[in-house]
């Protein structure tokens, strides 16, 4: 790599070479992922690993959404196979860990139930369940 270069992710996936579809229900929606490296003062929620912190606007919660990984390929991966986003282009930013994701996504794909919604209408807090996760007390077996 040249002075000045910006790194390229090893094993980002690959942006689609054909042009984007109209989703099943008629109504495409693009979604700008940005990135930027963990700020340990700013992200005191992140998690000890985490390296990259991705950014998006959710429009059915009218909130930024914010989630912590450890690559730019983690990331990539998690919006296209556990969301079913296709990504439609990649571009390296001004900074560290800095990237723009476009992807393509079902207009559906936001108006699902939240989690909290989910945990809500099941009778449990998502402090309960983030207790449960950390195992028994006295750590036994789970």
């Amino acid at each position: 790599m040249q002075p000045g270069e910006t790194p390229q992710p090893a094993a980002a996936p690959e942006a689609a070479a054909a042009p984007a579809t109209t989703a099943p229900d008629g109504r495409r929606h693009l979604v700008v992922v940005t990135t930027r490296e963990v700020d340990l003062k700013r992200d005191t929620a992140a998690p000890p690993t985490s390296r990259l912190v991705t950014r998006f606007w959710h429009p059915r919660d009218r909130c930024w959404t914010e989630n912590y990984f450890e690559t730019l390929e983690h990331a990539a991966r998690l919006f296209v196979d556990e969301s079913g986003w296709l990504l439609i282009q990649q571009q390296a930013v001004a900074g560290p860990l800095a990237w723009e994701l476009i992807f393509e996504a079902r207009r559906a794909d936001f108006a699902r139930p939240s989690t909290d919604d989910i945990l809500r209408d099941i009778g449990i807090s998502r402090e309960r369940v983030d207790r449960l996760l950390e195992g028994p007390p006295g750590g036994g077996p789970r």
